[in-house]
């Protein structure tokens, strides 16, 4: 029986082991596509963040009770196996850019509890909303524009892969103590043409490209 969980309840709770070697911490972020746990690697003894693919409103949990994901019934069910089998596809693909600096390296994939989990490094720093905040709200233009470049020249690679990203915003670029800027939270992740959109519309105001809208 899964241990009491101080978190929501569809959070799974700390210590809890995955893939015999991941040991949960706690919640870091949660999106309209999953949860991301801190974690540790108890096989090479590091710090690593853990995202578990949950698409909010397509599948329900009770961690009380189970630590397995259940679908909705219909078309909810029948998103959730399609873009979890996507999920997957994206880690691959998305682990070839891992030694790109500004985008966040993916380290492991696996599937368990009825779902998929991506490990990934753990960013020790501020997004770079907090950063803004911390600044007033606003930066120099020259500023925004030299932080933004080597994004930008990564960005670049991965839409030559035939991904995009979808969900750019302050809120998933995160500065690291040592200054480097990286680019988080794939989850939203599609491939270019993708034609399923009826049901995973994603829309950042402020931020989405006018199509969207």
């Amino acid at each position: 029986m899964p241990k009491e969980n101080d978190s929501a309840p569809h959070h799974l709770p700390p210590e809890t082991i995955l893939h015999s070697k991941y040991k949960l911490g706690s919640v870091i972020g949660e999106g309209g596509f999953g949860i991301t746990y801190m974690g540790w690697d108890t096989a090479l003894e590091l710090r690593v963040a853990i995202k578990e693919f949950y698409p909010t409103g397509f599948v329900t949990r009770e961690t009380t009770a189970t630590h397995t994901v259940t679908p909705m019934a219909g078309q909810q069910g029948e998103y959730f196996v399609k873009n979890r089998e996507r999920f997957a596809e994206e880690a691959k693909r998305l682990a070839k850019f891992r030694y790109m600096p500004c985008i966040v390296a993916v380290q492991d994939f696996f599937e368990e509890n009825g779902t998929a989990y991506i490990v990934m490094e753990y960013i020790d720093g501020q997004t770079f909303k907090a950063y803004l905040s911390s600044m007033g709200d606003k930066l120099p233009a020259g500023q925004v524009f030299e932080m933004m470049r080597p994004i930008m020249r990564s960005l670049g690679e991965i839409h030559k892969a035939g991904l995009i990203h979808r969900d750019i915003s302050p809120e998933n670029i995160m500065i690291t103590h040592d200054g480097y800027m990286k680019l988080i939270d794939f989850g939203a992740t599609r491939d270019f043409g993708d034609e399923n959109k009826s049901m995973s519309v994603l829309l950042r105001h402020g931020y989405s490209p006018l199509e969207q809208y």
